[in-house]
Order: structure tokens, then C-alpha cells, then sequence
């Protein structure tokens, strides 16, 4: 099993090649990942993945025996993704305990303007795949992440000390959610800046 490292290292590594100098299986996940990342899982097939990505039929099958495994894999790449920056963003010596916090929204806002900026993939991820699914494994992968990132804002949360700890943490993941679906949204305000703005004064001692 890979751990975080090699897993982190394997993503970077393909997200920085040319889909031609991948391997098949790397291919086809580079391939999948940009046609649902733009567009949406459900619109997108199988036979499209396999044209982009330029490997045979059989070849997509021996890696991906389900288009279920490949949604799963999808997401724990983005999940690498995601987190990695955010982790990079707030991970910071020079940053006091509350900049590590807003440094989230630093993330988001040069995040939104690398283009193509098509949102949040698990919050599109619960809408393409409800509790009606059926797919244990992709929901897991989206209940996942949103564990994971519940976990890393109450980790950056603690050393402040806050009176209701809890409280702020659902308060900031609010403004984390709502700063990411709002920038698909509106291209006339700095919806990241103005979030930010909103942490910090929930952050402010009473």
C-alpha cells in the first residue's frame, strides 16, 4: 500500500507530464480526471475516456474493471490534490496560528483564478452521487475528504482556543464550501477575499 508521500508524489508527478509519456494507467486517470473535472462524471463514458486517453479498450478494463473504480481513483487523486494545497498554504513557520487559518482563503483565491476553475469535485461528487448511489466506494472517497478537511480546519483551529471550538470549525468550513460554489458563480467580487475577511473576524477574540 502507497503511503501519503508516495501517493502525493505519484499525482504531481502525472498532473506535470504529457499524457503521451504515461503509462497506460496513468493515462487513462489524467484522461478521465480533466473530462469530469470540466464537465461531470455521469455525462462523460467510457468509450470518450478511452479515445482521449488513446489506450485500447481492453487495456482500460484490465485497469479500471468499473467505471465505479475509476470515479473512486478519480477522487483520491483529488483528494491528494485539495488537501496538498491547502496543507502547503497553512503549513507555513512564518504564519502566527490565526494567519494559518486564513491562509485557507489565500489558497482558494489563487486557486480560483487558475483557469479552468470548475469548483469543488466531492461537492459535485454528492450531487452526481447521493445516498441512493449504491457505489460504497465513491461515497467513501467524498465522505473521505470532507472528514479530511473537517480535520485539518479543527487541527489549525485548536491552538487558538476558541470558546466554542466546534462551533468555529463548522463556521470556517462554511465559509471554505461557500467561497469555492460562489466562485463559479460571480466573476465581480473576490469572493475568497471577502470570506477571508469573514474568518477573521470570527476569529477575533470576543
Amino acid at each position: 500500500m502507497k503511503d501519503g508521500t508516495t501517493d502525493m508524489q505519484a499525482t504531481t508527478d502525472r498532473d506535470d507530464q504529457p499524457l503521451a509519456a504515461l503509462a497506460p494507467r496513468d493515462r487513462i486517470l489524467k484522461a478521465a480526471s480533466n473530462l469530469f473535472y470540466r464537465h461531470s462524471i455521469h455525462t462523460v463514458g467510457i468509450d470518450r475516456i478511452i479515445a482521449e486517453s488513446g489506450v485500447a479498450k481492453m487495456t482500460f478494463y484490465k485497469h479500471f474493471p468499473s467505471k465505479a473504480r475509476l470515479v473512486a481513483d478519480y477522487l483520491r487523486h483529488q483528494n491528494v490534490v485539495w488537501l496538498q494545497m491547502l496543507a502547503s498554504a497553512t503549513d507555513r513557520p512564518d504564519l502566527s496560528p490565526e494567519d494559518r487559518v486564513l491562509a485557507i482563503f489565500d489558497a482558494l483565491g489563487a486557486s480560483f483564478r487558475q483557469p479552468p476553475f470548475r469548483g469543488c469535485p466531492f461537492v459535485k461528487g454528492l450531487a452526481e452521487f447521493g445516498p441512493d448511489a449504491d457505489l460504497p466506494e465513491v461515497e467513501a472517497m467524498i465522505a473521505g475528504y470532507f472528514d479530511s478537511l473537517h480535520a485539518l480546519v479543527a487541527a489549525l483551529v485548536a491552538p487558538l482556543a476558541p470558546d466554542d471550538p466546534d462551533k468555529v470549525v463548522v463556521q470556517l468550513l462554511s465559509l471554505i464550501q461557500g467561497a469555492i460554489v460562489m466562485a463559479q458563480t460571480t466573476s465581480t467580487v473576490d469572493i475568497a477575499a471577502a470570506n477571508r475577511d469573514a474568518a477573521r473576524r470570527l476569529l477575533m477574540p470576543a
